[in-house]
């Protein structure tokens, strides 16, 4: 089995393995794919996790694109209308003043699907990379993006409590 090594040092055969990775279960995470199941996946040993409305992530994808930034990981959820961004761990906390997206803790759990597999509600958007993992999205270049895309948004799609609809 060919592996890639990551830039922790530690070598993946694939997607699936380097998230699977952050699981308590990691052989249990990939059965459950295997299967066409979703699986948990934890926040922080492998990555942080940003977490942002699915309209806004959108926009910041098309702003990082357009800027000719790298565009890592992320997973959109349809039913939840949401989309959780994979960053280096540890560098999570550099967004946490940033209108609109909130930095899950350490050992938060995420429901996934299977990576390249669309399940009818969540898809894993992936960098046309052969080796997708090794390189997630810079937290600076993500904040630019969100701030952007923020301002970019009409006033009547934000409300007043901070949040976007």
């Amino acid at each position: 089995m060919n592996t890639t090594r990551h830039a922790t040092g530690l070598c993946y055969p694939s997607m699936a393995h380097w998230l699977a990775a952050s699981s308590l279960q990691p052989r249990a995470v990939r059965a459950f794919w295997a299967q066409g199941q979703t699986a948990t996946l934890i926040s922080g040993p492998v990555w942080d996790t940003i977490e942002m409305p699915l309209a806004l992530s959108s926009l910041t994808a098309t702003y990082l694109a357009y800027r000719g930034r790298h565009v890592g990981p992320y997973l959109l959820c349809g039913t939840q209308s949401t989309a959780w961004w994979l960053v280096e761990t540890g560098r999570g906390q550099e967004l946490a003043d940033v209108e609109h997206v909130k930095v899950l803790p350490p050992n938060c759990p995420i429901t996934a699907s299977t990576p390249g597999t669309y399940n009818g509600d969540q898809l894993w958007v992936l960098p046309e990379t052969p080796c997708p993992w090794l390189r997630l999205t810079a937290t600076d270049a993500l904040r630019t993006a969100v701030d952007d895309a923020v301002r970019s948004r009409p006033a009547t799609h934000r409300n007043r409590t901070g949040g976007t609809s």
